[in-house]
């Protein structure tokens, strides 16, 4: 995939996710005004999350395979090692 292409991707997951949590936490806000169950909102904003972390591990991808030295690699290693148990736990 071309350099250009990706980004225009990664740009697009990152609107996504953002209008993915912008929406839910709006809706949430209203419906919890009126007592409604919001079950199905918390998990549109849970993937709305889960694609803007996947944009953050993309770019900081691009950010560390710029680095030379190896403790950016395992610092980018253990940080996303957290964040994936931590949302499976």
């Amino acid at each position: 995939m071309a350099n250009g292409s990706m980004k225009r991707v990664v740009n697009m997951f990152a609107f996504v996710g953002m209008c993915l949590i912008a929406f839910a936490l709006l809706l949430m806000r209203i419906l919890g005004w009126v007592g409604v169950s919001i079950d199905v909102l918390y998990w549109f904003q849970r993937v709305g999350e889960c694609l803007a972390y996947v944009v953050t591990a993309i770019y900081a991808f691009v950010y560390v395979r710029t680095k030379r030295n190896v403790w950016w690699w395992v610092a980018y290693a253990v940080a996303l090692t957290v964040i994936v148990l931590m949302l499976v736990l």
